[in-house]
């Protein structure tokens, strides 16, 4: 196959990088300024036997110009439209895909991704290339789902078409009863809508798809034959961004689709950095409530929902937050942590302790909520039991536990936790985990027999997880982890960076290793239980892995075993925790 390109680029710096870049592909270039040079050596190509070009490199003008136009028009004409053409953009304009969209054997690139030259030219030459697919995709729009609806079979079709063309994915509906069963069932990005339907209007159908609660975010545009003031009006009245028109160019039409759907990627950008802002205030700060300088409430987060037991955080957000707060007004902020009995919209009260945080840039204000620790009456050490009574074994678990230690706090955590288990976003799990000391012989001892180490392995495991109150060492070498995740995969993972952190702590005996076994219980999962039961089964599965190999985890709610150090992917030990396969 001939090698021969031919490139057009009127500016001097594009045309070298090309030139050389094409050149170190292995391919021949005529290089020319003009199109109108361009468009004599396209005319010229067949004067010498084998010198024709396999592929046109067309620098699109970045403003419109005739010799520019003419060069297209030239290359769209049956003589040349079997020639591949690569079209370099520096700003691909709408104008700019639709004539690549509207022509075969043509791509486009934009200037500043040059490189990507060689795997788009084997695809429009045909050259096979392996990891290549086969099928060229012109733009990058597979993103952004459409609906049209439209009454006339041959708009909606035409619609289809041209926005397939540039990449976009598409469905139809021809009323507005289907549009909205289909809005219901497939998530669409942009809904493009007929002003005059059959059975009723595009600006009804763009209240109906906003309004419903199971069509999403959906964003609608209105198209409409007639160029009427009512018409625009009532559509971007009934929330449409944008009505276009039926008679305008497919460019402009697309530039409005392209607008749009920037629009729609933007805001799933500020979607998905609010939802990251969001947990990390859930993991940073828990509770918050924030409130505008017009002291309107703008933001609760999950925990601040069941910290005030409210059924959903629209029962206070966009209301002023003097409905309720204390009478006297928020505590002067920077004053340390304060008590108070606030009013719900119910009517019902809640008491709360609270930091109130000044944000001077912007003079909102944060609410920090302390959860407020109801007392608690904890099991006490067992007692002996009278001559011929049997002795209670309800607690005998946290009865055998020294209530005055470090674990007290980790069970007043649990059994808050048990408390609300119902109302709970997240899911609680209970890591129990026991350390050990491998010596050079082999045998392992629990980390108590050396002092120092314990204290060091005490250290670095409540350094792992900083909520308060969820870390505890329960007895001897035996520690417990109060974990909050979001799905059960999650905690597979933060138990293993847990096992892994523990197995890497530094410490200073020579030859001596460490090693831990453990078990996983899903909390929300059993939040049935007593206390004492859901202890009672994570100790057994601690005990039932010290029987067999060290450095494993439990998980009791699959009856898995999960290894510190994951078997590498491809062996064929390696076993899907998450799935169970």
């Amino acid at each position: 196959m001939n090698n021969r390109l031919l490139l057009v680029e009127s500016s001097a710096t594009m045309r070298y990088v090309l030139d050389k870049h094409a050149q170190a592909l292995g391919f021949v270039v005529d290089v020319t300024d003009t199109y109108e040079g361009a468009l004599q050596s396209l005319r010229s190509q067949y004067q010498q036997f084998g010198s024709e070009y396999s592929a046109v490199l067309f620098g699109w003008p970045s403003t419109p110009q005739d010799t520019a136009a003419a060069f297209a028009a030239v290359l769209e004409q049956s003589e040349f439209t079997d020639l591949p053409v690569v079209v370099m953009s520096t700003d691909l304009r709408a104008e700019t895909r639709a004539w690549v969209a509207g022509r075969e054997n043509t791509a486009v690139l934009s200037w500043k991704e040059y490189q990507g030259l060689e795997p788009m030219l084997r695809q429009l030459l045909d050259i096979p290339v392996t990891g290549v697919h086969s099928e060229l995709e012109k733009f990058d729009n597979g993103d952004i789902h459409l609906l049209v609806v439209d009454d006339s079979a041959t708009i909606r079709h035409s619609l289809r078409d041209l926005f397939r063309m540039q990449g976009y994915q598409v469905s139809l509906a021809a009323t507005a009863d289907e549009a909205l069963g289909l809005a219901t069932t497939v998530e669409f990005d942009i809904a493009v809508l007929d002003f005059y339907l059959q059975e009723t209007t595009g600006d009804l159908l763009c209240r109906d798809l906003i309004g419903h609660q199971g069509t999403g975010d959906i964003v609608c545009t209105v198209l409409t034959g007639t160029y009427s003031d009512h018409i625009i009006k009532r559509s971007l009245r009934a929330g449409a961004v944008e009505c276009m028109f039926k008679n305008e160019s497919s460019e402009l039409l697309l530039s409005r689709i392209d607008a749009i759907s920037r629009f729609v990627r933007q805001r799933r950008e500020l979607q998905s950095e609010r939802s990251l802002l969001q947990e990390i205030i859930e993991s940073l700060a828990g509770a918050v409530m924030i409130v505008e300088p017009n002291k309107r409430i703008s933001y609760l987060s999950a925990a601040a929902i069941i910290e005030l037991k409210l059924e959903s955080a629209s029962s206070l957000l966009g209301l002023q937050s003097d409905i309720i707060l204390e009478p006297s007004g928020p505590q002067s902020a920077g004053t340390g942590i304060h008590a108070a009995t606030w009013r719900l919209p119910d009517g019902n009260t809640v008491d709360v302790d609270y930091e109130h945080v000044l944000i001077k840039e912007s003079s909102r204000s944060v609410f920090r909520f302390a959860r407020r620790r109801e007392s608690r009456e904890l099991p006490g050490p067992k007692a002996e039991s009278e001559p011929g009574q049997e002795r209670s074994t309800e607690f005998s678990i946290i009865s055998d536990l020294d209530l005055n230690n470090k674990c007290r706090p980790l069970l007043i955590e649990l059994q808050n936790y048990l408390d609300i288990a119902g109302e709970l976003t997240d899911r609680i799990s209970l890591l129990v985990l026991d350390v050990f000391v491998k010596t050079p012989n082999g045998r392992l001892l629990p980390v108590t027999a050396h002092n120092g180490m314990a204290l060091t392995i005490e250290k670095s495991l409540s350094a792992i997880y900083r909520r308060s109150g969820h870390v505890a060492v329960m007895r001897e070498n035996r520690y417990a982890f109060l974990l909050r995740h979001r799905e059960e995969p999650q905690a597979y993972l933060l138990v293993r960076k847990i096992m892994q952190l523990c197995l890497e702590t530094d410490h200073s005996y020579t030859g001596a290793e460490l090693a831990c076994s453990g078990s996983l219980l899903s909390i929300s999962g059993n939040a049935q239980q007593s206390m004492d039961k859901l202890f009672d089964h994570a100790f057994k599965g601690v005990d039932l892995v010290n029987t067999r190999a060290p450095n494993q985890t439990l998980i009791l709610d699959l009856r898995r075993m999960l290894s510190a150090y994951p078997v590498p992917e491809g062996s064929s030990k390696h076993k899907s925790i998450a799935t169970g396969e």
